[in-house]
C-alpha cells in the first residue's frame, strides 16, 4: 500500500477530543529502506481528552505509543489494559485495536514497519504482551525518533538504528536475583561440562525434578539447560581450536562429546561451519603468501 493511500485511510479529519498536537510527521522511505531497514512512516505527539477514541484494523503496519502524562485505555486482541506515564505500548495494526481517553492524556506515537518488526513483536509479546512498564532509556530514544521524523529530510538509516535500539531495550532481560538452584546449576555445568553430563544429572545435583528445574532455569536465563550447556561446550571448544593443536576428536572429548562425529554435528549446528573450517580460518599458516 502506497503512503498516500495509508494517509487517506488513517488520518481522520476533525478527530474529536484532540486538544493539541505536534505533527503529524510523514516520511516515505526509499526502496532500500523498505526492503532492508526498519522504517518509521509517520508519528506525532497528542494531548487528548474525552471523547477521543480510535478503532482500526487491517493495516500491515505496527504502532508504538509512549505515554507522557495521564492514562490511555486500550482494547486489543480481547485484552483490556491501561497505559500510564512512562509506559510503552506496541500494537500490530492488522489486528483489531481501540484506544481512547477517559481523562486528559498526552502521548507520543509512530507507525513503523520493515526488517524483522513482526518477529520482534512476536518475541516481545511472548514475554510481556503489548504493554511495557517504564524502562530506562526508552523515553530518550522515542523522543529522538520523533525529532528525526519531524525533519524536512529525515535520515532513514538513523531512524532504523533508533527503532532497532528501542526494540532492543524492550527486549533486554531485566536483572533478576538468581534462584540459588540456578546459580548452583551453572556452577556445576562450568565444572563438569567435559564429563558428558545431562540435564537429568544437573537437576539431580540441585535436588529438583527435571521439569521443574528446566522451567525455572529457562525463566531466569532465557535458555533451556541443554541450550546453556551446549553453548558452554561450544565456547570452550572454540578456545581449544584456536589456542591448541589438539585433534578435533580430542577437543570434542574434552568438551563432553562422546565421539568426533557427535562433536562435529553439534559444532556445525551452533556455528554454521565445522571445527576444521574454523581452525583453518584462524590458522595463520593458511594465509596465502603475497
Amino acid at each position: 500500500m502506497e503512503l498516500e493511500e495509508i494517509e487517506k485511510k488513517v488520518v481522520i479529519p476533525n478527530e474529536q477530543g484532540i486538544l493539541s498536537k505536534k505533527g503529524l510527521y510523514f516520511y516515505a522511505p526509499s526502496d532500500f529502506a523498505r526492503r532492508y531497514l526498519f522504517s518509521v512512516l509517520w508519528g506525532g505527539e497528542y494531548t487528548c481528552a474525552p471523547p477521543y477514541q480510535i478503532q482500526r484494523e487491517g493495516l500491515k503496519l505496527f504502532l508504538a505509543f509512549r505515554i507522557l502524562s495521564g492514562r490511555l485505555y486500550f482494547q486489543y486482541e480481547e485484552q483490556t489494559f491501561i497505559a500510564q506515564e512512562g509506559d510503552i505500548v506496541l500494537l500490530d495494526c492488522m489486528k483489531y485495536h481501540c484506544y481512547y481517553a477517559k481523562e486528559q492524556v498526552s502521548f507520543q506515537f509512530f507507525h513503523f514497519t520493515g526488517n524483522c518488526s513482526q518477529e520482534y513483536l512476536e518475541l516481545l509479546y511472548e514475554r510481556t504482551g503489548p504493554l511495557f512498564g517504564h524502562k530506562s532509556g526508552t523515553g530518550v530514544v522515542f523522543a529522538e525518533i520523533l525529532e528525526e521524523l519531524s525533519k524536512t529530510q529525515p535520515e532513514e538509516h538513523r531512524l532504523s538504528y533508533l527503532l532497532h535500539n528501542l526494540l532492543g531495550i524492550l527486549a533486554e532481560n531485566e536483572p533478576v536475583s538468581m534462584d540459588p538452584a540456578v546459580i548452583q546449576a551453572v556452577s556445576y555445568m562450568q565444572e563438569h561440562y567435559m564429563d558428558g553430563i545431562t540435564v537429568e544429572n544437573i537437576a539431580d545435583n540441585v535436588s529438583l525434578s527435571k521439569y521443574h528445574f528446566s522451567r525455572i532455569f529457562r525463566k531466569q536465563t532465557g535458555q533451556s539447560p541443554h541450550q546453556y550447556l551446549t553453548a558452554l561446550r561450544i565456547r570452550k571448544a572454540t578456545e581449544l581450536i584456536m589456542e591448541t593443536r589438539l585433534s578435533i576428536e580430542d577437543i570434542g572429548a574434552r568438551c563432553g562429546y562422546s565421539g568426533a562425529s557427535h562433536f562435529i554435528r553439534a559444532f556445525k549446528k551452533e556455528m554454521d561451519f565445522t571445527p576444521a573450517s574454523y581452525r583453518k580460518y584462524f590458522d595463520s599458516s593458511g594465509f596465502r603468501k603475497m
